[in-house]
């Protein structure tokens, strides 16, 4: 039959009803209101912030003026931005803060159909790269990501990961090395989780010697740890600026996965397992064998099973949560059944898959439409004032006491009798003129992160903040004088921006070049 050739035009017949069966996914996202989650509220109310923000001039966004009640948060230096700066172009066009992250995981949920299906078609044909790609979209915990926690950045990071798989699998050194840098902004945690995974993925399907395999394997991973410098280099070194590390934001003994939470894998990959063992009998081809082994391991370390290596490792510090292992699940048993599925005989494929349809379904019966929807106007989310994280982690660590309300005056006047006028204030940048008899003590009720810098008539002065609970201080000498304050890229920030920027050259030039090999050939 024709629908059956593995050719091009067989692929889009195929990808076309991959993403019309995946929609159901998407069905709840166009609901009006928003669905309660974990996280889902305070990742619209960081976008509103981060937008403002932008707004206002800062570019690359890491500090939020608006949040911890107006006092500033640099939360955006540490945490996963891409979804905010994709985000940012959507809501111009004049969608509301909710509807664009909405739509960012409507985007999301089907580009991981897309990009699994193009990866697995590389490798497998038509019908298995199909079932292979309604896994990853409808796989349990997927959709949980979703519609219970809310997870924009995890659920953005999982759309990217079969993209970079397919960039490698076409050998397009580009492609992939974009693909590392949106996976480690998407989402650092899960970035750390995966290009393991990817990386001894792409050395073991190599064809060349070991040593070029690793070469081959390392260009691309360079150059999207570079594309990504300018976020994950400062989120390193300004984390020494933080309370992070003293601060614990949760037991992760309490979220590994017991078997009342089976159903996070599903029926679908308890069939997936039998059926690989079975295969392994018959075959043990190297990408099955390393996908049958990645999944039991990450199986294993989202149950308490492993809680001794979670004891003795980084693995609670940086991962967190234990569940978090489940997405490489979502990747292997996607894989894994793609792959049996091109050992059943045609004259059976057509009935074996149909069987994993029902149970891909069964399996997400339970997790892929919420219970209830909430219905908050958009200045909620605009004018919400809080830090967004759950123990103020990114708190900077001279701030004693954190804010409980908002300030009654950006500038107050500690000591002397300094008049200030025509103040402007934008978050980014603040300026007033000041008249005093004697030399004045003022406070910026902001709180200090490296980057803040203060000029008195284009002076720079310094700032004094570990005796005013961590809030920008200075003294003003007697007499009129025209104050700026603003936050600015420091050394290392801007180290790292140039970083990105030649990253970003060298990725155009390696894209060039590809094609223009191409077309010569």
């Amino acid at each position: 039959m024709f629908w059956l050739k593995q050719n091009k035009f067989g692929s889009i017949l195929f990808i076309l009803p991959v993403l019309i069966i995946s929609s159901v996914a998407i069905i709840p996202l166009f609901h009006s209101g928003f669905f309660p989650t974990d996280d889902g509220n305070w990742m619209v109310i960081r976008f509103s912030a981060f937008y403002e923000a932008l707004r206002n001039g800062q570019f690359p966004v890491r500090f939020l003026p608006r949040l911890n009640n107006g006092y500033g948060y640099p939360v955006a230096d540490f945490l996963y931005p891409l979804f905010m700066y994709i985000g940012v172009p959507i809501h111009v066009l004049g969608f509301s803060f909710v509807d664009t992250i909405k739509l960012i995981l409507v985007a999301s949920l089907l580009s991981s159909s897309f990009f699994c299906f193009l990866w697995l078609r590389k490798i497998f044909g038509n019908i298995q790269s199909s079932i292979g790609a309604l896994i990853y979209t409808l796989f349990p915990y997927h959709l949980w990501d979703v519609y219970k926690r809310g997870s924009v950045g995890e659920v953005l990071a999982l759309s990217i990961v079969p993209f970079v798989l397919w960039s490698l699998e076409n050998n397009n050194i580009a492609l992939a090395g974009l693909g590392y840098g949106l996976l480690i902004t998407a989402h650092n945690t899960l970035a750390l989780i995966f290009i393991p995974v990817i990386f001894v993925y792409h050395l073991i399907s190599s064809k060349k010697d070991k040593r070029s395999n690793f070469l081959n394997s390392l260009k691309p991973l360079v150059l999207g740890i570079g594309l990504s410098s300018f976020f994950w280099v400062p989120a390193l070194y300004d984390k020494q600026f933080t309370v992070f590390d003293k601060t614990k934001v949760s037991d992760f003994s309490a979220y590994f996965i017991s078997i009342k939470d089976f159903n996070l894998f599903g029926l679908i990959s308890l069939v997936a397992l039998l059926s690989s063992i079975l295969v392994l009998y018959i075959k043990r081809e190297k990408k099955f064998l390393y996908f049958f082994v990645v999944t039991v391991i990450a199986i294993f370390l989202s149950s308490s099973l492993s809680k001794v290596i979670w004891d003795k490792t980084f693995l609670a510090s940086v991962v967190q949560f234990p569940f978090r292992f489940i997405s490489i699940a979502v990747l292997g048993v996607s894989y894994l059944v793609s792959y049996g599925v091109s050992q059943i005989s045609k004259k059976y494929l057509l009935f074996v898959s149909i069987a994993y349809l029902i149970v891909i379904f069964y399996s997400a019966k339970d997790f892929i439409y919420p219970k209830t929807f909430q219905k908050y106007p958009d200045t909620f989310y605009s004018t919400n004032q809080d830090s967004t994280t759950v123990k103020n982690e990114y708190m900077p660590k001279w701030v004693k006491e954190i804010p409980q309300n908002s300030y009654k005056e950006k500038i107050e006047i500690l000591d002397g009798n300094g008049k200030v006028q025509n103040l402007f204030n934008n978050g980014n940048r603040i300026s007033f003129n000041i008249s005093s008899s004697m030399d004045t003590q003022v406070r910026v009720n902001t709180a200090y992160f490296p980057g803040w810098k203060v000029k008195i008539d284009d002076r720079e002065i310094p700032i004094s903040y570990s005796n005013s609970n961590g809030l920008i201080g200075f003294k003003i000498p007697q007499g009129s004088h025209t104050v700026k304050v603003g936050f600015f890229e420091t050394p290392v920030r801007i180290l790292s921006d140039l970083i990105s920027i030649g990253s970003i050259i060298a990725l155009f030039i390696i894209g060039f070049k590809k094609k223009l090999l191409h077309e010569f050939n």
